[in-house]
């Protein structure tokens, strides 16, 4: 069976127990998965496209991959940490760093979609506003060189945020006051990270945008 690769950070990843409820919109993207399609979702917390190279993760997967696989990838979030195992530039080694994965996933006949990162909830007197900086676009720089469809994730979570506003967006990330979880008895201030409500409308938004390229692993809804 074709798998379905999906390749990113935190926002993405399947989490552990201990964790929860965090959840990675790449967990609740089956129900959009057309029943001849495997998942294979090798998102891990904390990547950027540096680390992932460097480590290997991404070529243990690319030498699983085959033609007619599809592979997600979306990065963004950890690409701006200061520290020198994940840091990128957006115009340099980050662009560098995604065609360097799209050609290597061209080569064995995957088709590749690339991914803007989710949207932070940071608030600025009732504003959302934009942490991203010039990831997003360069990513989509990336996907026009390579002929690459990029999903403006970014734009349309930011989209959603807006509408909801500052309190109702509380209830897509790990923001909630103390005694709704056990793993969280004192609650917590996460606005970068998704609970199942998150996660699954995430994951919604995704099927969404790739519904116009019509790709064979989208379930026909």
């Amino acid at each position: 069976m074709p798998r379905l690769f999906i390749f990113g950070d935190s926002t993405a990843a399947i989490k552990s127990d201990d964790a929860r409820p965090e959840t990675g919109w790449g967990e609740c993207f089956s129900p959009y998965l057309s029943p001849s399609w495997v998942l294979d979702n090798r998102a891990v917390n904390g990547r950027s496209t540096r680390q992932v190279l460097q480590n290997g993760e991404f070529f243990r997967a690319l030498s699983i991959a085959a033609a007619s696989d599809a592979a997600l990838i979306q990065y963004g979030h950890n690409e701006s940490k200061p520290d020198a195992e994940r840091h990128t530039e957006p115009w340099t080694d980050f662009v560098d760093n995604l065609s360097l994965m799209a050609d290597s996933l061209h080569s064995k006949g995957v088709a590749v979609f690339f991914l803007t990162p989710i949207s932070r909830r940071r608030f600025s007197d009732g504003i959302l506003l934009d942490t991203h900086g010039d990831y997003p676009l360069a990513m989509k720089e990336a996907g026009r060189r390579l002929s690459v469809p990029v999903l403006d994730v970014t734009d349309a979570t930011m989209k959603l945020l807006s509408e909801l506003g500052e309190e109702k967006s509380r209830e897509l990330f790990m923001n909630f006051d103390s005694g709704l979880y056990p793993n969280y008895p004192d609650g917590d201030d996460d606005n970068t990270h998704l609970r199942p409500y998150g996660a699954k409308t995430i994951a919604k938004i995704i099927a969404d945008l790739l519904v116009e390229y019509k790709p064979p692993f989208l379930k026909k809804m």
